[in-house]
């Protein structure tokens, strides 16, 4: 199978890197599956033809300044097999990789249109796209997910829900395959990606290979337990604002929205709308969310009790914390300390 890995300036060197490193490793490991069979085979063609292409084949400047030189330009991309007559003849499809883009990704899409227009007329002859962290913007902007099912990097999943409103985005899942389009998450888990693509159009044995091989998980993970609740105050509603620090003051009291709205002197409905507008979230997500995130530092930072945490965020019942814990954030209080704690035990 082709395989065109796209790179432009500002992309991730992670993403060009990862994806050749990956999917050469299958090649060699498809290569030995192939002679360790009873039956003698010779070397076969690769599984996948793997060619690095930037828009204009010039060298390009990704994150961190770091210089990388494609093999080729877009418009002159070695076809697969015998010509490019036949391809479009048997209408073969390719994969083409989009790179993750680090930071604002949203200036930068203006300065990508000519790849969105080329994906677009690679996707409507036929090709696989496969979107790496933020380049799924790329992708949504060229209108290749229209009510389709993508994810992206926790950190950037607001901003691409209001800028891709129709995108059916699933930001806890790290890979997505809806058609010809596949999405990844944030950072690494491109490596979760490209072991999907290789049980793809590999197969399962050659997946579960390279995934022993390159020491990653070859099964389904969630974003969850790495992703951060944020909390937007930077809004145009003074009172809202006042409310939100009061809430984040008094997180180990008690809190109920009978006695917000008492003490800001707010109707309930009112109190309701104005605060789901500035923040995105209703009162009740917000609060929960708050006790969460307040939970997940004292896991990180100290060796605390989950029982004497549920009391520093305002709740009583451990119990039931412990279950809204695990099904928020995919782990239990325990294992999340293990994978992410970082304080000392007293």
């Amino acid at each position: 199978m082709k395989v065109i890995i796209l790179m432009a300036d500002r992309c991730s060197s992670t993403s060009v890197a990862a994806s050749m490193e990956f999917l050469e490793t299958a090649n060699v490991i498809h290569q030995y599956l192939l002679k360790s069979q009873p039956v003698n085979t010779k070397d076969a063609a690769p599984l996948f033809e793997l060619e690095t292409a930037s828009m204009t084949g010039k060298s390009i400047t990704s994150t961190g300044g770091l210089i990388l030189t494609p093999q080729s330009s877009v418009t002159n991309i070695t076809p697969s097999g015998t010509d490019l007559e036949t391809r479009l003849a048997a209408h073969t499809p390719r994969l083409i990789i989009v790179p993750g883009f680090m930071f604002n990704i949203l200036n930068e899409l203006p300065k990508l249109e000519p790849m969105c227009n080329w994906l677009k007329e690679q996707h409507d002859k036929g090709d696989y796209i496969a979107n790496i962290c933020t380049g799924a913007f790329v992708s949504a902007q060229a209108g290749l997910l229209e009510h389709k099912r993508a994810t992206t990097h926790w950190l950037f999943s607001e901003q691409f829900q209001r800028a891709f409103p129709n995108t059916k985005l699933q930001t806890e899942r790290t890979v997505t395959d809806d058609g010809l389009v596949l999405c990844s998450g944030g950072s690494t888990s491109s490596a979760d990606l490209l072991i999907h693509l290789i049980r793809k159009f590999g197969s399962p044995q050659l997946a579960a290979e390279c995934a022993k091989k390159l020491l990653v998980s070859s099964g389904d993970r969630s974003q969850a337990p790495y992703s951060s609740t944020t909390f937007k105050k930077q809004h145009q509603d003074p009172d809202i604002l006042k409310i939100q620090i009061w809430m984040e003051k008094r997180l180990h009291t008690s809190i109920s929205m009978e006695g917000l709205v008492t003490e800001f002197d707010l109707s309930m409905r009112n109190f309701i709308r104005r605060f789901k507008e500035a923040t995105d979230q209703t009162p009740i997500q917000y609060l929960q969310n708050l006790r969460l995130e307040k939970a997940k530092h004292l896991l990180e930072s100290s060796q605390e009790a989950f029982e004497q945490i549920t009391y520093r965020v305002g709740l009583q019942d451990a119990n039931t914390f412990r279950k809204l814990f695990k099904q928020r954030v995919g782990l239990t209080p325990g294992a999340y300390r293990k994978q992410f704690g970082w304080g000392k035990a007293q």
